[in-house]
């Protein structure tokens, strides 16, 4: 596989699906994390790099993506990754995950920062934007995530929540993944997901949520859509939407 593409081939896992045998969206997206972090070390500037050259840590800002066919637990699962060119500091990467004959699974694009380790503050590092591959002729499997969209109208659910130790990731706040996790317990009160699974989804992160945290969630339910919000203190941490499938067929699964 050549520098400017990462891949990572393997079984889908029963721990990575839920009580009606579908890939979790978020361990979906624990998936395209990991692309991410290992492309980067690849190119010189995974965690362990920058933290201690650059006092900098990788953080996603937005993510979308589209489930365009659900894997059965045991398929082979094929993982591809690349970036773009950075835009003043923002770092566009773009996914793609398909089965063992080439047929796409899922797509996904996301956009990636660099935060000071001290202030949390988007920093600069120029020799992380001049590593980036010249990708721009590759077929981009979604357009630029185009950031989440909350609902105005709906089922409304709210909860307090106080992220725990099994949601923050060694950056020391809450995993990118962790509220594709929150959502679905929502969905799951408000649908039947075992014919109406999850299709799509975006994710804008706007603060980080530490351990701890007073978190306020606000989940709002339409017909065919979801939101989810997570505040801190009146102010937006992180904003979630996605669309269900009208149905789906589970005979692919095997179910």
């Amino acid at each position: 596989m050549p520098v400017n593409i990462q891949r990572i081939e393997r079984l889908l896992e029963s721990g990575e699906c839920d009580k009606h045998g579908y890939w979790k969206p978020n361990a979906i997206m624990a998936l395209m994390q990991e692309l991410a972090g290992l492309h980067a070390a690849r190119l010189g500037f995974g965690r362990q790099q920058i933290v201690q050259h650059h006092q900098a840590v990788w953080v996603l800002t937005r993510h979308d993506m589209v489930i365009d066919r659900y894997p059965a637990i045991g398929d082979m699962i094929v993982g591809k990754s690349f970036p773009t060119q950075a835009r003043r500091g923002i770092y566009p990467r773009f996914y793609q995950i398909e089965d063992a004959a080439g047929q796409v699974l899922v797509r996904g694009s996301s956009f990636w920062t660099l935060a000071d380790i001290d202030s949390r503050t988007m920093t600069q590092v120029p020799e992380v934007a001049l590593a980036m591959p010249d990708n721009e002729a590759l077929e981009k499997p979604l357009p630029y995530p185009a950031g989440a969209r909350e609902l105005l109208e709906g089922r409304e659910i709210r909860r307090p929540w106080q992220p725990l130790y099994t949601d923050i990731d060694r950056n020391g706040h809450v995993n990118n993944t962790r509220v594709a996790d929150w959502a679905l317990c929502f969905l799951d009160a408000c649908v039947n997901l075992s014919r109406r699974p999850v299709h799509t989804l975006q994710v804008t992160y706007r603060k980080e949520m530490l351990q701890g945290d007073e978190i306020d969630l606000r989940f709002m339910m339409g017909q065919d859509a979801f939101s989810l919000r997570g505040e801190r203190d009146g102010e937006s941490c992180v904003v979630l939407s996605g669309g269900l499938y009208p149905a789906y067929d589970q005979g692919s699964l095997g179910i």
